[in-house]
């Protein structure tokens, strides 16, 4: 069982929401002293529904600088406990390094505008109005300054004679965070058991009667670089295929397998993987998705575009795979001899790819619930994954794109089976996954801050009505690799481990790998021998600490309640 989990999560949840919960640790304070007097210039003020009381900046610089407060600042501090104080100075002092340029080109983006809208109800003007474009102007000047951010930065520029903080909303904001964390640990605890129980049952999982599919597979591969020009849509994108390398040699047809990467990523971030799955006699086809790539996003920081995405990449994304297949069924005769069977296809996607993924397996957005849960009035807590998912709300000026993704979905029938890494999955609610009747396989780690598990991976994987569905949840890791590396910078996960994170990294790495061939092997080549793989048996082997691995084919029934109430 993961016994550090717990206090680990929560490390982490109370590091990211520090500046909030340092914030608002003078809740109690301003209460007991509402009533008093006392105004300043330059000010932040602490207003909990119709009360209202102001800390000096000055003040608050000081005790950043020193530790100690003057005798405004003391009426609060000494009703707080010592943890607190320490927790506040922290708060106000931490700091990031920052780019101007990056910064400023950030926060005019739809997804930086939207972050901003939705903190701008916590942190209002001197006029009590959305403090959004007062915070933008306080984020840049802080970068210009020094090229460092804290949350004392933001309070001093902050471009309005005070700053008005809702301490109402952000203590709910703070407790919504931390309850989020319970519910993670309280779900991966209760899979951990189910899976291990699972493991346990017969037949047993001999691993050294099985191949090791961490290993290349006994195909000898090449590549072949694409370009692929879809006039309908005047979009041209680079694909990479991975490919036994004597097509001629091998006896009947290979199945087809689509990588699709994430948000601000690349396709050469899984060159490795395509090659290890095309090493077990598949073919593998890596998409640029131009629109949404690591490409549009240097350019957004350069201040060469002025969004990280574009909209239209939530229709354009699955299109791209689709018009790949049709290319490659076009050329299947000539460049590679017939091999291709394109009536079984698998889409396995990270992040972003993992919604591309989810859409060509059939499930629509459902906007109705996406446009509520992108009002900060509906929605006091928003993360990154939502921030994204909100953008397909800029969409439903076009009706044909709205009935596509929403209603006849672009569910591609060529697709008989998806994996899906990290997923954001919330758009499409319960109605649009529930379309879904394909096998499913949902990954997510315990530790993503970027889409959490609970809820982008968790309820996707509840709201599945398909027979063959799994979902795999990790212990500690994160996002993608450097986050989780971030995470291990600030926690020392990996302190009691023999091996580097590196070496643990590589491990969780390879064990994807061998998922993703098992999982092609079984629902592509229609291949019983590598049902193996697929029991909570070999994850619960195979994977080690810190990244320990649990797989259930259904929740424990102990959770629904609770995930119910999210």
């Amino acid at each position: 069982m993961p016994q550090n989990t717990r206090p680990s999560l929560h490390r982490l949840v109370r590091w990211a929401v520090r500046p909030v919960i340092g914030l608002s640790s003078l809740v109690a304070a301003a209460l007991a002293i509402m009533a008093g007097p006392g105004v300043a210039s330059e000010s932040v003020f602490l207003e909990f529904g119709p009360l209202s009381r102001s800390i000096s900046t000055a003040s608050l610089e000081a005790f950043a600088a020193t530790g100690e407060a003057d005798a405004d600042l003391a009426v609060f501090l000494r009703r707080l406990s010592p943890e607190q104080q320490q927790g506040l100075r922290e708060a106000l002092t931490a700091s990031r390094a920052a780019n101007t340029l990056q910064v400023s080109q950030w926060f005019y983006t739809p997804m930086g505008e939207q972050a901003l809208l939705f903190a701008g109800t916590l942190v209002q003007t001197d006029a009590r109005q959305n403090g959004q474009q007062a915070l933008r102007s306080a984020f840049i000047a802080a970068a210009a300054e020094d090229g460092e951010i804290s949350l004392l930065d933001i309070i001093r520029l902050f471009p309005t004679a005070s700053m008005r903080v809702n301490l109402t909303r952000a203590v709910t904001a703070a407790q919504q965070a931390i309850a989020e964390a319970d519910r993670t640990v309280t779900v991966l605890n209760a899979i951990a058991q189910q899976s291990e129980a699972d493991a346990a049952l017969p037949p047993p999982v001999d691993l050294a009667a099985l191949p090791d599919l961490t290993q290349l597979g006994p195909f000898r591969t090449r590549k072949v670089s694409l370009s692929l020009e879809d006039g309908d849509r005047d979009r041209t994108y680079p694909v990479d295929v991975y490919l036994p390398q004597n097509l001629r040699l091998i006896r009947g047809t290979l199945p087809v397998v689509v990588i699709s990467h994430g948000l601000g990523d690349s396709r050469t971030s899984f060159l490795d993987i395509g090659a290890h799955i095309a090493s077990y006699g598949f073919v593998v086809a890596l998409p640029e998705h131009i629109g949404s790539n690591h490409d549009q996003k240097a350019a957004m920081f350069a201040g060469l575009s002025n969004e990280t995405f574009r909209a239209r990449e939530f229709i354009d994304r699955p299109l791209d795979i689709t018009y790949l297949l049709d290319q490659l069924a076009r050329t299947n005769q000539s460049d590679y001899a017939g091999k291709l069977n394109l009536d079984r296809v698998a889409v396995m996607g990270h992040s972003f790819g993992g919604y591309t993924a989810l859409a060509l397996a059939g499930a629509t957005i459902d906007f109705d619930r996406l446009a509520r849960e992108c009002t900060p009035e509906t929605n006091i807590v928003i993360n990154a994954a939502q921030l994204l998912e909100c953008r397909a709300l800029e969409l439903t000026s076009d009706p044909a794109v709205v009935e596509a993704l929403g209603q006849t979905g672009v569910r591609d029938p060529r697709v008989k089976m998806v994996l899906a890494y990290a997923p954001v999955s919330q758009l499409f609610g319960q109605s649009g996954i529930g379309r879904i009747q394909i096998p499913t396989v949902i990954m997510g780690g315990a530790f993503d801050v970027v889409a959490p598990a609970v809820p982008q991976q968790v309820d996707a994987f509840r709201w599945l009505t398909t027979t063959d569905k799994y979902l795999y949840l990790g212990e500690n890791s994160s996002h993608t690799a450097d986050l989780t590396r971030m995470t291990n910078d600030i926690f020392n996960i990996d302190r009691d481990l023999d091996q580097s994170i590196e070496d643990a990294l590589e491990l969780n790495r390879s064990i994807n790998k061998a998922l993703g061939v098992a999982f092609a092997k079984v629902y592509l080549s229609t291949d019983s021998a590598y049902e193996p793989f697929l029991r909570s048996a070999y994850v619960e082997a195979v994977s080690q600490v810190p990244f320990k691995r649990h797989l259930v084919r259904e929740l424990p029934a102990s959770l629904l309640p609770i995930l119910e109430e999210n």
